[in-house]
């Protein structure tokens, strides 16, 4: 194991391509693609921390209702779990979220039961479970479905939100100590619906998750703003939530890389609507998208996801079809999309209930696993993705102030790919396959195209804490822990200074690291660079637009020899530049 700045799992090979047409091959053997069953949900997790993401399954199957746990092998192969309550509880399970619910370290899992309790399970940190049996989040019973977690109130640890048909939906806030406290107030508690599949985003970027929910209906569906005080606000009055239909689930994407995330819904029964598409404006509305091929489809949907398939820079979108062929939309990288239909991906449809992305051989493509209700006939399925050539980078976030899991983090990755420079975001989220339930694998993985170089990572964590990583190299498996990036910023106060101004470093001189702080007097677009003795660029801190109040930017010198270098800030009409040393 190697570590530069970032904890590094693996570093694949090194490649350069050009966006090439893309394909995938169907896995055809192993229990994970041959078990059958009634399956309606999954998720992908590394249960056993051992750097393989592993999967689990939800299932429904009258007379074996056990659900499904496949640990990676690290080969290309899964191995199931016979044993534990996790595959031996049965339950009429329809939703699955994973997270690290007491921020031990290891990934626990939720599953939501129809006609019965749900059930939680801790994680023992060896790959096995404890199930928990006291509270009311396993005791409350209800038709539940879809569920996800999120730090809704940014305390450090992650609440759940769960789904139920045709009765007021739960939410069980985190009390810290491996308990849990029903939410009885609010409409995002009391509002009764057919509620099938829910999904967390930040959809204004004010720092807080919010909350869309969809109602299988015909009613329209739910979108609740985080007030940031504990409290949601129902919209009421938006695109999203103005047509009242039948839908299955949601997915959140930054399709467009404006930095806001998008929203695709699915439609829940053929003949009554298509799939929708609704653009975030970034201020807070919504507009909905009317004339595309990824929303001129009238059919009944299973699990949607977007996922970066081809790795050229742009999120891509897999619906799994119910009733027919699945759905896969190329994004064109203009707004638009291109339905692809030829390949396995798309004609070996039916049935499919969720979809969740994830590179399950890290290979740096992104595979797919759909789970199929096999009531109707056809096993889940599997698909590998043969790649392509184009670059990544796959970054697992590890909380330290912020929930372990990372939930809720939002991460850019900026680089010029082809003949112009991309920033691209991922939030963290624990359910992202639309429909019922389906989760990508927790880490952001980014594709790059042809970038010879990864400009910035800026990770914005739930806590307030920024990590800025420059210069890193693409095709790398990487490991973000909060706090400890080679540049951090921080804003220290909210409080607008009277005047611009720029300290001396402290320590100074300094080993391996110094602090830098510096203060707005309004909103700026600010660039904080250092030099060294020939006045030659080394590193760019900071290079972005600002709100006023005062910051503290982390310089990391582990990589440059002892000596005198300088540091400029510049912001609106003020610049200065001061000099520090560096001893060793």
């Amino acid at each position: 194991m190697k570590t530069f700045y970032f904890i590094i799992l693996s570093i694949l090979f090194l490649t350069t391509g050009t966006i090439i047409s893309q394909s995938f091959t169907k896995i055809t053997t192993g229990a994970i693609v041959n078990d059958g069953g009634w399956s309606y949900a999954c998720c992908w997790a590394d249960f056993n921390n051992d750097g393989k993401p592993d999967l689990f399954v939800c299932n429904n199957q009258t007379g074996n209702k056990n659900n499904m746990l496949y640990m990676n092998n690290g080969d290309g192969t899964f191995t199931k779990v016979t044993t534990g309550v996790v595959v031996t509880d049965g339950g009429s399970s329809y939703g699955c979220t994973a997270a690290d619910f007491d921020n031990n370290g290891t990934i626990d899992l939720f599953v939501a039961n129809y006609g019965e309790n749900n059930f939680l399970y801790s994680n023992n940190g060896n790959g096995t479970f404890t199930k928990i049996t006291t509270g009311a989040i396993v005791n409350d019973g209800g038709n539940s479905t879809g569920c996800a977690w999120a730090d809704y109130d940014k305390d450090g640890y992650v609440d759940l939100f769960v789904c139920n048909r045709n009765q007021p939906n739960f939410l069980y806030h985190n009390n810290g100590n491996g308990t849990f406290t029903k939410i009885t107030t609010g409409a995002i508690v009391t509002n009764n619906s057919n509620s099938g599949g829910c999904a967390w985003a930040d959809y204004d970027n004010d720092g807080y998750p919010d909350l869309f929910v969809a109602n299988a209906g015909p009613a329209a569906d739910f979108l609740y703003h985080n007030n940031g005080n504990g409290t949601f606000t129902q919209i009421t009055n938006d695109p999203v939530v103005n047509d009242v239909i039948n839908s299955s689930g949601g997915s959140w994407g930054d399709y467009n890389n404006d930095g806001y995330p998008d929203l695709f819904v699915t439609g829940g029964v053929i003949g009554t609507t298509n799939d929708r598409l609704f653009l975030n404006n970034g201020n807070g509305t919504f507009t909905k998208i009317l004339n595309d091929p990824i929303v001129n489809v009238n059919h009944w949907a299973g699990g949607s996801s977007w996922g970066d398939f081809d790795n050229d820079g742009w999120l891509d979108m897999f619906v799994g079809g119910y009733d027919g062929l699945n759905l896969v939309f190329k994004n064109n990288a203009n707004g638009t999309f291109s339905s692809i239909d030829t390949g396995i991906l798309v004609t070996d449809g039916n049935y499919k209930e969720a979809a969740g992305w994830c590179d399950y051989d890290n290979d740096g493509y992104l595979d797919i696993f759909t789970a199929r209700n096999n009531y109707f006939g056809g096993n889940n399925c599997l698909y590998h993705n043969n790649g392509n050539g184009n670059k990544f980078i796959n970054i697992k976030c590890v909380g330290m102030v912020s929930n372990k899991c990372g939930i809720g983090a939002k991460v850019y990755v900026k680089a010029v790919i082809g003949s112009g420079s991309i920033k691209q975001m991922r939030e963290i989220s624990s359910q992202t396959g639309g429909a019922i339930s389906g989760e990508n694998c927790l880490n952001a993985v980014f594709g790059l195209g042809n970038a010879a170089i990864i400009d910035s990572v800026i990770i914005k964590w739930p806590s307030g804490i920024v990590d800025k990583y420059a210069q890193i190299q693409p095709n790398q498996f990487l490991t973000a822990v909060e706090g400890q990036s080679i540049n951090k910023i921080i804003k220290q106060n909210s409080n607008i200074p009277e005047k611009y101004s720029l300290s001396q470093n402290y320590p100074n001189p300094f080993n391996p690291t110094t602090n830098i702080q510096y203060a707005l007097a309004n909103s700026s677009f600010v660039k904080l660079v250092v030099f060294d003795a020939l006045g030659r660029e080394i590193e760019t801190l900071v290079n972005e637009k600002q709100s006023a109040g005062t910051y503290i930017a982390a310089f990391n010198s582990s990589r440059y020899p002892s000596g005198i270098y300088f540091y400029r800030l510049t912001a609106e009409n003020f610049s200065n530049t001061k000099k520090m040393l560096i001893v060793k």
